[in-house]
């Protein structure tokens, strides 16, 4: 009866909610202990990126609409590091995360538009607002009424950046969940990636295109575009084309609610735990043998062939892998190729995609996980196995390279460039297939399971394996790198002296030097998979505590502290500066100066800005300071104490 007599309890509003939840995003921004040292360092340079952006409010044109164009690009490019950011740094800028309400009765809408008021309370906000003041102070030079329009066009744009990054998150975590949503989110990812490392030369083609005012499409396109919608308010400010700056905000707003919808509906799929399905694949597993499948020699190495190539088709981190080698290629060389009329740098973008997905086969063995189990139950079938991940390799990577380097090649009309790209492609892919099987068997490193990862790029929760991962594919870049270079100086020396037979020469000694890699580090890795496959499996289950599980009286490896906030990030720029100095300022240079490049591009390589006779002294001193940073990086996680240190 008291129950009944009981006043139900009240329903919370939008605004309780919203309330309570930026009451929450601030207690856990003041409790938590500060980030990964990569998201401190994201922090950092987005700082700085936004006081460079406001700056550019300070750049007057003759022309009013080139400073639309301008401030539109930069919002456009905001815009694409808000989706980028959470992809790249896991949990970046995200907050308060759709999951942890899962059982909390709040309709969706009402929760989304509690949790985009919570995304407002981070820092990443407040620093793209800082970027987004160069709306307000670019409309300063048109007048008072641009300015009234630019301070609601600019929290409008925040809005709607916000509320894209969101929609994307959440519908990349809804997709994992099935084998095509794994791929279209590996997909992005790439994407993402690649624009990271190459996007350079796409901003700095359009920067040169804004600031010569020659191109009347790139205005209109960065117009269109929902990012340059506040400028173009602005714009319309200046000429009292109210019809016009009423449509600009009206979009902008509705464009926002649109979003939020979109974001609500995306939440109950994001915040529901299921299961998923079989794959595809392996449903129809039974559907018939490929008539591709029919060409390979009935043995042991044939199955162990179908085998891979049946994985390179359903892992989408094996298929990604390939199309990322072929997007930073792409965008680091063929792009600024095209852009500055420099066909010299077409031949090489083949043979930079060979060594980018060499990294791919740096942990083969570590990629099947306990899978291995399946090998080691069948004796005899090391050399068989080893063979066929090898011819595997090459079947699928070989000829893309192939068929890249010669078009492009062949598209290039330079014609200096065969004996180069005939005598180093043979050497780089010959030792990626010979000396990766070896590098993964004499170091594999523990990863999850295929059957447990949620998208293709889940290595697992160990950050320590994820460093180790890491360096070994930069290790096996460099060798396949190396591998490499007795072939080129024979062609190096050929084309100095004009001795056409010494150019042959080094495409014979490439071949040669792949062949003998690639047969020589397979037959090392099948002895060694025969002789110390046991061991092997246990570090691919256990890891590197299968070490101490097999001998007790060797110590446990002693766990790394977790490094403070300040030292991981100052970790994380140094290795970020580093590759910067060493790449772009120093070798980019040194190329171009090679090759004859024309002195009057520049584009952001310091060193071409100066006299040319001080240009190769100039990037060698950029590349000594990129190593000093990386070694300053690698001393700090070094010299950090380990727990057994720190008990002691």
């Amino acid at each position: 009866m008291a129950g009944l007599l009981t006043p139900p309890t009240p329903v919370a509003t939008t605004r309780d909610v919203a309330s309570a939840l930026i009451g929450m995003r601030r207690t856990l921004a003041r409790n938590s202990p500060g980030g990964s040292g990569t998201v401190v360092a994201f922090r950092i340079i987005g700082l700085g990126l936004a006081v460079a952006t406001l700056l550019c409010g300070l750049i007057r044109f003759e022309e009013p609409s080139r400073s639309v164009d301008l401030v539109a690009a930069l919002l456009l490019g905001w815009l694409i590091g808000w989706v980028m950011g959470p992809i790249l740094v896991r949990g970046a800028g995200v907050g308060l995360r759709p999951e942890w309400f899962a059982l909390v009765p709040i309709p969706p809408r009402r929760l989304a538009t509690g949790l985009l008021g919570a995304s407002f309370a981070g820092v990443a906000p407040a620093v793209t607002l800082v970027a987004f003041a160069v709306l307000p102070l670019t409309a300063a030079h048109f007048g008072v009424l641009p300015v009234l329009v630019a301070v609601p066009a600019a929290l409008l744009e925040l809005v709607m950046v916000v509320l894209v990054a969101r929609v994307v998150a959440a519908g990349l975590a809804a997709t994992m969940s099935s084998r095509r949503g794994q791929e279209l989110g590996g997909l992005l990812m790439a994407v993402v990636i690649a624009l990271a490392s190459g996007g350079w030369s796409l901003a700095t083609v359009i920067g040169q295109q804004l600031a010569a005012g020659t191109s009347p499409a790139l205005g209109t396109a960065l117009r269109v575009l929902p990012s340059g919608w506040g400028a173009v308010a602005v714009a319309a400010a200046d000429r009292s084309d109210w019809p016009v700056v009423l449509a600009a905000l009206t979009g902008l707003a509705v464009l926002s609610v649109l979003l939020l919808g979109a974001w609500a509906r995306l939440l109950p799929v994001t915040m529901r735990r299921s299961g998923g399905r079989a794959p595809r694949a392996a449903r129809s597993a039974a559907a018939g043998q490929p008539a591709w499948e029919r060409l390979l020699p009935a043995s042991p190495t044939g199955a162990v062939v179908a085998k891979e190539l049946r994985a390179w088709r359903r892992d989408p981190g094996r298929s990604l892998l390939l199309l990322l080698a072929l997007l930073i290629s792409g965008l680091n060389l063929a792009v600024p190729a095209l852009a500055f009329h420099l066909p010299a740098g077409l031949p090489w973008v083949g043979l930079a995609a060979a060594l980018i997905v060499a990294m791919g086969a740096a942990n083969l063995y570590g990629d099947d996980g306990t899978a291995l189990w399946l090998t080691r139950m069948v004796p005899g079938v090391e050399r068989a196995d080893v063979r066929g991940r090898q011819a595997a390799w090459l079947l699928v990577v070989a000829p893309v390279m192939v068929a890249l380097t010669v078009s492009l090649t062949a598209f290039s009309g330079q014609g200096w460039a065969w004996p180069w790209v005939l005598a180093t492609l043979p050497a780089m892919l010959g030792a990626t297939a010979g000396l990766g099987v070896l590098l993964s068997v004499t170091r594999p490193v523990r990863q999850k399971d295929p059957n447990r990862r949620t998208g293709p790029f889940d290595t697992g929760d160990d950050p320590n394996a994820a460093g180790a991962l890491i360096g070994q594919q930069y290790l096996l870049l460099v060798l396949a790198a190396l591998a490499a270079v007795p072939a080129a100086t024979l062609v190096l020396l050929g084309g100095l002296r004009g001795q056409p037979q010494l150019d042959a020469a080094g495409v014979v000694v490439g071949v040669a030097t792949g062949g003998l890699l690639f047969w020589w580090g397979g037959r090392v890795a099948a002895r060694r998979l025969a002789d110390r496959g046991a061991e092997l499996m246990d570090l691919v289950h256990l890891g590197p505590q299968a070490r101490t599980h097999r001998d007790p009286t060797r110590p446990p490896p002693a766990a790394a502290v977790e490094l403070p906030r300040w030292k991981s990030a100052a970790r994380n720029t140094l290795w970020t500066v580093g590759i910067l100095l060493i790449v772009p300022q120093g070798l980019v240079p040194i190329g171009f100066n090679l090759f004859g490049v024309d002195q009057q591009v520049k584009v952001w390589f310091a060193a071409r800005y100066l006299p040319q006779d001080r240009q190769t002294l100039a990037a060698a001193g950029f590349i000594a300071a990129g190593l000093l940073a990386i070694w300053w990086a690698v001393a700090i996680g070094r010299r950090h104490p380990t727990e057994e240190g720190t008990r002691s």
